[in-house]
């Protein structure tokens, strides 16, 4: 993938190929559509020649009449630079979850100490003690996958289909003040995308490979939870300890099927203690139904807009509208429709893709669907209550 290297692209190969052409110019980006020259197609061996030669992105859109090309290529070249940034990060995110999995385990690897400002106390670091740290990795460890897996799906597709794009940024937040020691991970799509077919592809990849493992995980680490007494219901039939605090955690439709299916006791009739890998795999499912929230430029906003760009407006903007009485279940509904909001610039409609009149496959509405199912599964009213 040249592009991603800082090369640029020179499309001579293609101009004697093509009967007209004109040219688009972007912020970094050149997107040329030209008509291949009568007789030529997807399966004729210059053209074919042209495609295997160019390492970025190039479309064939064939018509009744003619066939069309769409090539991009940068006009800015990128230095090649080592990914020190998404290191540290990735290790700064190590270091906080790992904090939060032996906080979870009753035990303080960072010998903290209390700063007191009148009436607000401050934790703060005082050292680190190694083994007590590594208790955490139990959770940590399984948590970071989710979220790597999620993002390298993403990643991924837009390499599949030559789209210049970031490695994963982690988001480390501090565990005194974040039960799971992460705000999350995104990448940053550099180029342009050209079709629905290519933003679905990129969009779904995300939820699709982060429910892969979240399934299973969720299932195998139900296996190794157990039960206790205390307050239990429907809404919030699970338990974890933080600080030796008690935090109930949520249920939706998927949850609730493999607690049935994996617990150790009736759901909401009993207390369940989740493992740190099925409260992993629990994340990995509340993560998801998050991504696929049908908004903006979140996943479920570029599956929306690929299924119907059409539609995708109105619909983003009723759903952002049923957020208002779900936060009357769980007011961090209301801090998530105003983070995407400022996010967004105050709009929750996607922007389009240069050639947003291409149709998409049926086995892609086919995932599309699938991935609407998946979000009205995974989605917890209530996820979190102190």
């Amino acid at each position: 993938m040249a592009g991603e290297k800082g090369v640029k692209l020179d499309p001579e190969i293609w101009l004697p190929l093509l009967t007209e052409y004109r040219l688009t110019s972007l912020p970094n980006d050149t997107v040329l559509l030209g008509t291949l020259r009568e007789g030529l197609g997807a399966t004729s061996s210059e053209v074919r020649a042209a495609l295997e030669a160019w390492p970025a992105q190039a479309h064939l859109l064939a018509g009744p009449e003619r066939t069309e090309v769409v090539l991009v290529y940068q006009i800015k070249n990128e230095p090649s630079r080592l990914p020190f940034t998404h290191v540290f990060l990735l290790l700064a995110t190590l270091l906080t979850t790992l904090g939060s999995g032996a906080l979870m385990m009753g035990v303080d690897p960072f010998r903290t100490r209390i700063l007191e400002l009148g009436t607000v106390v401050v934790p703060y670091p005082s050292g680190l003690d190694p083994a007590r740290l590594w208790l955490g990795a139990s959770f940590a460890l399984p948590f970071l996958g989710v979220l790597l897996t999620h993002e390298m799906g993403h990643y991924w597709a837009a390499r599949a289909h030559r789209v210049r794009v970031s490695l994963p940024y982690f988001i480390p937040f501090p565990p005194y003040y974040s039960v799971i020691g992460s705000l999350g991970a995104f990448i940053r799509l550099k180029g342009p995308t050209v079709s629905r077919s290519v933003l679905f592809d990129i969009g779904a990849a995300g939820p699709l490979a982060s429910l892969a493992v979240s399934l299973p995980m969720f299932a195998i680490g139900l296996r190794l939870s157990d039960v206790s007494t205390g307050p239990v219901s429907l809404a919030t039939p699970f338990l974890i300890r933080f600080t030796d605090q008690p935090v109930w955690l949520g249920n939706g439709g998927l949850t609730h099927l493999l607690a049935s299916l994996f617990g150790p006791g009736p759901v909401g009739d009993v207390l369940i203690v989740l493992h740190p890998l099925a409260l992993a795999g629990w994340l990995g499912l509340f993560v998801t139904a998050l991504n696929l929230l049908p908004l903006g430029q979140l996943d479920g906003g570029h599956v929306l807009y690929a299924l119907s760009p059409d539609r995708h407006a109105w619909i983003a903007r009723a759903f952002l509208l049923t957020l208002i009485p779900l936060g009357l279940l769980w007011w961090g509904w209301w801090g998530w429709a105003v983070l995407v909001l400022v996010l967004h610039k105050g709009r929750v409609a996607h922007p389009r893709v240069l050639y947003p009149d291409l149709d998409i496959t049926r086995a892609r509405l086919g995932w599309g669907w699938f991935l609407i199912v998946t979000f009205l599964l995974t989605l917890t009213p209530v996820p979190i209550r102190l």
